[in-house]
C-alpha cells in the first residue's frame, strides 16, 4: 500500500470541502444515465483522500512501512492488529490465557498460573469467562528446577464459568511441598 504518487498529486493533504458541498447531503455512488441526463458519480479528491488515509492509518498503525510493490499490507496489518489484540478467527489473547473457539460452540482456554504454591487452594479467574459453563479443567504442575522431591499435584476442586480452584495435594509425607504454578487447559461454552 502506498499513497498516490503520480505527477498530478498534491504534495500535502488538502483541507476537505464542507460535507455535501456541490450537491445534496452525502450519499451513494450512482450509475447515471446519459440518455436521461443523470450524471454518473465522479470521484472527488476529498473522497479519494479519505479512503486512502483510512487504509494508510491501518497499515501504519500495524508498524508496516508503506510499500508500492507490496499488495498484502492491509491484510497483514489487519491480521497483526486484530490477532495481537485478541480478535481474528475468534481467538482472544488475554493477560493469563488464550481462548479459541471450537466446533459446536465450545471454547478452549489454555494458560498458566504463575507463582509458588504450597499445599492448599490455588484459584484462577478467566480473563474472559465462559458464557454458560466450564466443563473441565486439566492442570499440570510446573516444576521449573526439575526437583524430583516436589510431590505436590493439583486436583480440581471447583469450576464455574468465571474460573476454577485447584487443591494442591502433597503426595505422601515427604518431599518439597510447593510447585511453581500450573499450566492448564479448560473447555467450556
Amino acid at each position: 500500500m502506498q499513497r498516490i504518487d503520480g505527477p498530478t498529486r498534491a504534495a500535502t493533504l488538502p483541507a476537505p470541502l464542507a460535507t455535501g458541498t456541490g450537491a445534496a447531503a452525502p450519499g451513494y455512488f450512482a450509475h447515471g444515465d446519459l440518455l436521461t441526463g443523470v450524471p454518473y458519480t465522479t470521484l472527488d479528491p476529498d473522497w479519494c483522500n479519505m479512503v486512502q488515509e483510512e487504509i494508510m492509518g491501518v497499515v501504519v498503525a500495524a508498524g508496516e512501512t508503506p510499500s508500492k510493490s507490496d499488495h498484502t499490507q492491509l491484510l497483514t496489518a489487519l491480521q497483526t492488529l486484530f490477532v495481537g489484540a485478541g480478535g481474528g478467527s475468534g481467538v482472544i489473547i488475554g493477560a493469563n490465557e488464550v481462548s479459541m473457539p471450537l466446533p459446536g460452540g465450545f471454547i478452549l482456554k489454555f494458560g498458566t498460573i504463575s507463582g509458588t504454591f504450597s499445599e492448599g487452594a490455588m484459584s484462577h479467574t478467566f480473563d474472559n469467562p465462559f458464557l454458560t459453563k466450564c466443563w473441565v479443567v486439566i492442570p499440570v504442575s510446573i516444576n521449573t528446577a526439575g526437583d524430583s522431591a516436589k510431590n505436590i499435584w493439583p486436583q480440581r476442586q471447583s469450576l464455574s464459568p468465571a474460573g476454577f480452584t485447584l487443591f494442591n495435594n502433597l503426595s505422601g509425607g515427604s518431599g518439597t511441598n510447593s510447585i511453581d504454578g500450573a499450566d492448564f487447559i479448560a473447555i467450556g461454552n
